[in-house]
């Protein structure tokens, strides 16, 4: 708590003059940070325990959380917390090493047709695609393309990929592992290391592609090439760019915004040699660099889901990215030229719940997040949320009244944040800060301008303690936040 000692209105008019410079809008946030003191804190929920290395998840638009569990199991969670294991015909999936039952995307029509994908290892060993429909009450799931895309090279388990995610324009993108494979990545005959867009129908490449016109059937699926092992692919709300997060072996965890026929610079022949570059311009001088990379060493960073929404704060439109290795939630910015700005981590998960894997979108604005420790896994619901948070800027004592000046925002509302003034820890007045603020909105301008407060309250006789606290007007009603202190009179 600061407190600063009012007496005499020359010695109160220094004191203000301090205040204001010291407790005055804070600058931007540092290029670490993206929100700094306004970002949401994050309220996590577990929605499904038990589980073993659930993969990829899904909202259904009647409320219902369709996931994978890696082992070979396909799941329902209803909105009462019941999870289901869905009947589907899994007798030849293929599951060792990092490959089993992975990728699962819903089909834009899904609330019409009931289709769904996945990506998954089959005895051979290989990856397909496969396309499903489930049943209205979620208890059986029936294969209807068997594989929709097939022959994407396997070998021990290692490096299966896999994502599926659609596009504005309906085409189905399939994000591949190289299956630690020497030759695949720069192979343009190879369905592995790659990035392919098909068509969800027939599994075909699509007009437009870069390689269309081949004569070979796997090229004309092929959209990007040149990467190791892909685990997350996510398109940017507002654009129809797909963004992929890569591993990379020792250093250089990659995430990468896609080019149709880009080559992404991975290539480790001969004999699968892992000390090359993740993007080799030594050898490629026109490969495609990272959008963002860890360097050395590592985070096994894995799935990544753009953020959107303005319940989000400055979060909103940042990619978030789940680490195996690191345990985190990191959030990404990039500009409009999509430039890397800043990152931040959601502390609420760090080391709490062991490795995470996959973010997705969940119902009314949340976050679904899974972990994939290979026992007693768990899905996590995360809302955001914040305290009231901002400044008392100036208090100025006249005419037996104390002006008090300041800004508050809630950064779980975009009205204006309600403040209180306690005298003596008793409540004296509540008021709107509605008035603008422009120094404020500059630094904060998802929020509006309309922030800052400044009224008067009549003072007591003696020295009094006057404070001012936000209050958090939404459903969570959290307990006020004190905005500051000061010892008044005397």
């Amino acid at each position: 708590m600061v407190r600063f000692l009012l007496r005499g209105g020359g010695l109160a008019l220094l004191i203000c003059a301090v205040v204001a410079t010291a407790l005055s809008v804070p600058p931007a946030p540092p290029a670490a940070a993206i929100g700094g003191p306004l970002s949401p804190s994050l309220h996590v929920r577990v929605v499904a325990d038990g589980l073993t290395l659930p993969w990829d998840l899904a909202h259904t638009p009647d409320d219902v959380l369709l996931f994978t569990e890696r082992p070979g199991r396909l799941n329902a969670r209803f909105d009462d917390g019941t999870v289901r294991q869905v009947d589907a015909d899994l007798g030849d999936l293929f599951v060792r090493g990092e490959t089993g039952l992975l990728g699962l995307e819903l089909h834009p029509d899904f609330d019409q047709n009931r289709r769904f994908y996945t990506c998954q290892g089959h005895v051979g060993p290989e990856i397909q695609v496969i396309g499903w429909t489930i049943s209205n009450d979620y208890r059986t799931a029936t294969r209807i393309a068997d594989p929709l895309v097939g022959g994407i090279e396997l070998s021990t388990g290692r490096h299966g990929g896999c994502r599926l995610r659609f596009d504005l324009d309906g085409s189905l993108f399939i994000a591949t592992g190289d299956a630690a494979s020497s030759t695949a990545p720069q192979s343009l005959t190879s369905l592995a290391g790659k990035v392919l867009r098909v068509d969800p129908d027939t599994g075909q490449g699509v007009a437009g592609n870069p390689f269309a016109e081949s004569a070979n059937a796997n090229t004309r699926r092929i959209y990007s090439y040149g990467h190791r092992n892909l685990q997350g692919l996510s398109r940017r709300p507002g654009t129809n760019e797909m963004w992929t997060v890569e591993h990379g072996p020792d250093r250089d965890d990659e995430i990468n915004r896609i080019v149709a026929g880009g080559n992404y610079g991975w290539d480790p022949g001969p004999g699968y040699n892992e000390n090359v570059p993740m993007t080799d311009l030594a050898k490629f001088p026109d490969a495609i660099e990272a959008q963002w990379d860890t360097g050395s060493p590592t985070l096994a960073m894995a799935g990544g889901y753009w953020v959107n929404g303005r319940h989000w704060g400055p979060l909103d439109g940042t990619l978030a990215v789940a680490s195996l290795k690191n345990s985190t939630l990191r959030f990404f910015e990039f500009d409009g030229n999509d430039v890397f700005e800043a990152t931040e981590v959601g502390n609420e998960l760090t080391q709490t719940y062991g490795r995470l894997r996959t973010p997705m979108a969940g119902p009314r604005g949340t976050l679904y997040v899974t972990t994939s420790n290979g026992s007693n896994d768990k899905i996590l619901q995360i809302t955001p949320t914040g305290s009231p948070r901002g400044a008392l800027d100036v208090v100025r004592v006249r005419d037996g009244f104390v002006r008090v000046k300041g800004w508050a925002i809630d950064p779980n509302r975009i009205r204006p944040s309600q403040v209180q003034v306690l005298i003596d820890g008793e409540v004296v007045t509540t008021r709107t800060a509605r008035t603008r603020r422009s120094d404020v909105g500059a630094v904060f301008p998802d929020y509006g301008s309309r922030h800052g407060f400044s009224f008067r309250v009549p003072t007591p006789d003696g020295e009094f303690e006057l404070c001012v606290e936000a209050i958090d007007s939404g459903r969570r009603k959290q307990a006020p936040v004190e905005l500051g202190c000061r010892v008044v009179g005397g």
